[in-house]
């Protein structure tokens, strides 16, 4: 995981949900990028608090592209799989068992989410959103990928800096079949909050393509308040590009 440090309400909740995965065989690596130095010690004492959970911080020591600093953590993980973990989004407790079951009964090298919830947070608003049709075919950011098959981040160019998750899917589609997860899309929360790399325009776009109808959220009602009900989102609108269909 890689984050700022001013942002250290989002970083704790993000731990937070690694540390309640029911998968137990696992370990956080958490990057905090450069900033303020107090900002920075306070970020690294948050993490601290969470003493014996396998969880190691980095602190790298001069500014580097978000490419490399993905790079940066991975080169730190000691496991056979890596799972891209981001302090913006929600994660579901089942998450990484759902995913590395799949990815190994599949005997697949990697496998992504097709399914996913989008929280336009402002607004209170969740999406059921599909990427089966996307260049992707899953959202880049719920990538679990076998460590020996893992390409490295872009370091240089656009790449580096925005998209970095979606050109290395890319990259490791054109070598390997990546498997898409259909049908479980409470296994992760997609937020958008202002403050993302990604513009506000950019998710209403996502809501307006991939979003699946009000019809189709009727009929997976009773699925989704259960799958949802981790994340305590209570009173939040579930919406389809053609209106509400229900209300948590």
């Amino acid at each position: 995981m890689v984050t700022l440090p001013g942002r250290r309400r989002r970083m704790i909740r993000a731990i937070e949900a690694w540390t309640r995965q029911t998968h137990s065989d696992r370990e956080l690596i958490v990057v905090i990028d450069q900033g303020a130095q107090a900002d920075r010690d306070a970020a690294a004492a948050a993490v601290a608090q969470f003493g014996g959970q396998d969880i190691k911080v980095v602190l790298p020591p001069r500014a580097l592209t978000l490419g490399a600093l993905r790079n940066l953590a991975v080169a730190q993980a000691s496991g056979a799989g890596v799972c891209v973990w981001d302090d913006d989004d929600l994660h579901h407790p089942l998450r990484v068992a759902r995913q590395l079951a799949a990815m190994v009964q599949a005997d697949a090298k990697a496998t992504v989410l097709q399914d996913v919830m989008l929280f336009r947070e402002a607004a209170g608003i969740l999406h059921w959103t599909n990427w089966a049709a996307t260049p992707a075919g899953g959202l880049p950011g719920t990538l679990l990928c076998r460590t020996a098959e893992m390409p490295a981040y872009a370091e240089d160019g656009p790449q580096a800096h925005r998209g970095e998750d979606l050109d290395l899917l890319l990259r490791l589609r054109a070598d390997h079949d990546v498997l898409q997860q259909a049908a479980e899309p409470h296994l992760y929360v997609y937020v958008t909050h202002g403050e993302n790399s990604s513009s506000a325009d950019h998710h209403a776009l996502l809501a307006d393509r991939l979003a699946i109808s009000k019809g189709l959220l009727k009929r997976r009602e009773e699925t989704l308040r259960d799958g949802l009900r981790p994340f305590g989102l209570d009173g939040a609108s579930v919406e389809g590009p053609n209106g509400c269909a229900f209300s948590l």
